[in-house]
Formats: structure tokens, sequence, C-alpha cells
């Protein structure tokens, strides 16, 4: 559960086609292909499913708890993550994404193709239709290159990404390109020393930064603080409190923002050792 500015919904068309870094030992990715994307978390455990719910936050005997759950419509208002159920195999691939509304409803439901533990295609469905597909390159290092978004059922290019690294394969910049090849929009991350993201800007197609966010993180590696900055400077920001499990994994974080707190809470499966 994080908070997600209008803007981002166009890296969500991203999430359609990017593929998982290589997972550690017992240990997988919530990020790409995920509402996650911008702001990636490490899940301990040999995790087979992660399904997150957000509830309208209301206070009872001087705590916060749980209410409603969170609908569509209100999201939007918002501008918060959708639900999710995430399904992985054993080797911490993440092979299907579905994005739910407040009654179960799939809105999106994301396939990832995998060949020899690499995604090399991400294939996205609405109402049961396929909607369009992603298409992936790789460097010789083994680090994603270029994401090439379809539309079906035309089967015509959208877009394109052209991604960069550091030495270490963190992701630098993320360069839209359109259909005609020619530079658009672009994202420039930061990371720290051990590879975390701290944050990063919005370039429109002219150039001119238009947005930035900054993450803050707690002793467990969850984002703690989230600054987000708009085109004119403003900052607001949003505060997250976390309960945890044995594996020392959330599953339920209190968020406070400018409005009101919300409750998210996250069911763990993992496959049996």
């Amino acid at each position: 559960m994080k908070k997600l500015i209008p803007v981002l919904f166009v890296v969500m068309i991203l999430a359609t086609g990017c593929p998982q870094p290589e997972p550690q030992v017992h240990q997988v990715e919530i990020g790409l292909f995920t509402p996650y994307v911008v702001f990636p978390e490490t899940v301990n455990g040999k995790v087979k499913e992660v399904v997150e719910m957000s509830y309208l936050g209301m206070e009872e005997d001087g705590k916060v708890i749980k209410g409603e759950r969170l609908t569509v419509d209100a999201r939007d208002s918002i501008q918060w993550t959708n639900d999710f159920r995430l399904t992985y195999d054993e080797n911490g691939i993440l092979l299907f994404t579905e994005l739910l509304d407040e009654n179960d409803g799939i809105i999106e439901l994301q396939k990832q193709t995998v060949v020899d533990g690499t995604i090399v295609k991400s294939e996205s469905s609405r109402d049961d239709t396929l909607r369009n597909y992603s298409k992936m390159s790789y460097n010789d290092a083994g680090h994603l290159s270029k994401i090439e978004v379809f539309r079906l059922p035309v089967d015509t290019l959208r877009f394109s990404v052209l991604l960069s690294h550091d030495e270490q394969g963190n992701v630098l910049e993320w360069q839209f390109r359109n259909y005609l090849g020619d530079p658009t929009t672009k994202y420039i991350f930061t990371v720290d020393q051990v590879g975390q993201r701290t944050g990063y800007t919005f370039y429109n197609k002219e150039g001119k930064q238009v947005y930035e966010e900054k993450f803050t993180y707690n002793e467990m590696g969850f984002l703690a603080k989230q600054v987000m900055i708009n085109e004119e400077g403003e900052e607001t920001s949003s505060e997250y409190e976390y309960e945890y499990d044995e594996m020392n994994n959330w599953v339920t974080v209190i968020g406070y923002s400018d409005k009101f707190p919300i409750v998210s809470e996250r069911k763990i499966t993992y496959f049996q050792e």
C-alpha cells in the first residue's frame, strides 16, 4: 500500500513489460509487474503467493483499525495503489499479477512467459481480452535493456523503453520513446550503497523536471516515509507503520497522509520446504 501519483500510471504500462531481476535464495521482489514498480520491496522466504488488500482507516480506542475496503473509485480520487494477488514459481519468478477491485474481481491480469529462468514476454488482459503484450531485450551483462509494448488486436508498436544501469545492475533511467522512436518522457532513479532505490525524478518530453519522489526506509528495509514534490516544488508526504510476521515480512501497515489513514494487510503463502 503506497501513494501513487497520476504521472505513475504510465509506469504501470511499463510494469506489464519488465522482467524480474534474478531472485536471491529464498527471497522474492514485489516491484516490476506490480503497483510497487517504482518502490520495490523484498519479501523473505520461499514465497508462493502474496495477496494485498487496503481499507479505510478509522480510530477506535485511540488506535487506527481497518474499516471498509478501499474501492477503485476511492483509489482514483486519492491516487493509491490497487489491491493485488501475486503468484510466484519455486525459483522466485513472478508468473501472474492480478489487480483486484473491492469485490476481488480481476481488473487486470498480467501473465509472464519465462524461458530458461528469464522473462521474455508479458501479456496484459482486461475483461478476459488480451489488450497488449511486451517483448524484452537484454544486454551482454544480462540486464534488461529495451522493452517494446504492442497494442492488440492490431499488433502495432505503442511505445518502447530504453533502460540504463550502473555496474551493479541497478536501474538508473527509463527513457520512453514513441512508436516512431522519438524520445518522450523519462525517469531518473537514485540508489544507495546497497542498491535500494532512494527516489526518482520524472521529466516531460521537453526535458523539464515535473515531479520527484524521495524514499526513506526503516530498520527492516521497508518504506517509512515517501516525500512527493510537484512541478511547483510543493511537498507532500506519507508515512508508514508496520506489523511483521515470523519471517520479518510486513503483514499490516498503516499509511498516514494529509487526508486520512489507510490500513493494508498482506496474506503471504509459502512453498513448503
